[in-house]
């Protein structure tokens, strides 16, 4: 989920077409001192950054509280909801598909559901290329901001959402403008992609994410985030308005207040920042996918370029100007948590934040507190 207030996503990368900067990482007390200043003026409850560099050298910082009320403080070893980031995930197993030839960009995503005859009720839905619905050019609305769905986890917490009752909620809506002619956030998108992966494979969405990237690439501290109890999940806190139903703190009795489901493949996923940040490298550098495919995921599409003042969108990722240099990656928001990662292709780093409150975007721009950690971590 992209937070609907504010957030603003960002970021991460590839090597192809750079000269690559080598930059070593070393622990840096004015990291710490940046990140306890950081909590201290947003006043926000914690914060966590990993940074690794060229050589894969790791580095983990964290300031301030993982639960404010009992005063524990946060430990890298925390777990977080990282929302739309987890578009990432989606976007490879996606490309997957279509270097295996299962799945063709360019094709109508109707011709692949003769049957569903649900997905008729979707505004432009016959006019829609699996290709606009990764770069978020089809003009669907964004189901997860309607009053019903907050409401319905407001009343069942439990509830576990079908492809349909997610989507249902927009039938009949007006689109946001024609299939390909412009561009517009929404997580409705890899809804669609979701459903599409699980179609053309046969297998559910969490058990390919975890054959096909967590396996293999060894991230043994990320989670699919498709129950209520999350392996180590930090305090998140909240201040959206009372419209969303939102308790001030999101996990009681290490339980989220509902069930993250509904997320699914528009985020759906949780880690711990060291782990976001091995993934941000192990993605931006090519580690799953072809480099054709990892050039359409970091090129800004047509109708993507300059949408958040110099970011630009390409498929499933933000093209960010950083004093670094052109960056790749995303964002996240889920209630309780903003997260970012990013790979800076220049300098073969990739790093990764977490916030447990859901308004760190609304006090602080975590673009430049990001590229100013990367500056700090680097220098001598």
């Amino acid at each position: 989920m992209k937070n609907h207030l504010l957030i603003v996503l960002l970021f991460v990368s590839i090597s192809f077409g750079y000269s690559q900067i080598t930059e070593k990482v070393v622990l840096n007390d004015s990291v710490k001192t940046l990140l306890n200043a950081t909590v201290k003026n947003g006043q926000i409850p914690g914060i966590s950054f990993s940074i690794i560099d060229s050589d894969g050298n790791i580095k983990n910082y964290t300031a301030g509280f993982s639960d404010v009320e009992t005063q524990t403080e946060l430990t890298s070893q925390k777990t977080f909801l990282s929302g739309s980031i987890g578009k990432t995930y989606a976007a490879t197993l996606v490309f997957r598909l279509v270097e295996s030839g299962k799945i063709d960009l360019f094709k109508k995503y109707i011709d692949y559901f003769p049957g569903t005859k649900w997905l008729s009720e979707l505004p432009n839905i016959n006019d829609i290329t699996v290709e606009m619905l990764l770069q978020h050019t089809s003009g669907l609305p964004r189901y997860v901001l309607k009053p019903e769905i907050w409401n319905a986890l407001h009343e069942d917490p439990n509830k576990v959402w079908t492809y349909e009752e997610r989507l249902k909620v927009i039938f009949k809506d007006q689109p946001v403008h024609d299939a390909g002619k412009g561009w517009a956030y929404s997580d409705t998108n890899y809804i669609l992609l979701g459903m599409l992966i699980e179609h053309v494979t046969g297998n559910t969405y969490y058990d390919l994410v975890q054959d096909v990237i967590l396996k293999p690439l060894q991230l043994t501290h990320t989670y699919p985030s498709n129950q209520r109890y999350i392996e180590n999940l930090a305090q998140g806190y909240s201040k959206l308005p009372p419209s969303f139903h939102v308790p001030p703190k999101t996990v009681k009795d290490k339980t989220y207040y509902m069930n993250p489901q509904l997320e699914w493949t528009g985020g759906g996923m949780a880690s711990t920042t060291e782990d976001l940040a091995k993934w941000a490298k192990d993605y931006y550098e090519g580690k799953l996918v072809s480099k054709t495919s990892l050039k359409s995921i970091t090129t800004p599409n047509p109708n993507g370029k300059n949408i958040e003042g110099t970011s630009s969108y390409g498929m499933g990722s933000f093209i960010y100007k950083t004093k670094h240099g052109e960056a790749f990656g995303h964002s996240g928001f889920m209630p309780g948590f903003n997260a970012l990662f990013i790979y800076y292709p220049k300098l073969g780093i990739a790093a990764a934040l977490n916030i447990n409150c859901d308004y760190a975007v609304g006090v602080l721009n975590m673009n430049t507190l990001m590229d100013t950690l990367v500056s700090i971590s680097t220098s001598e």
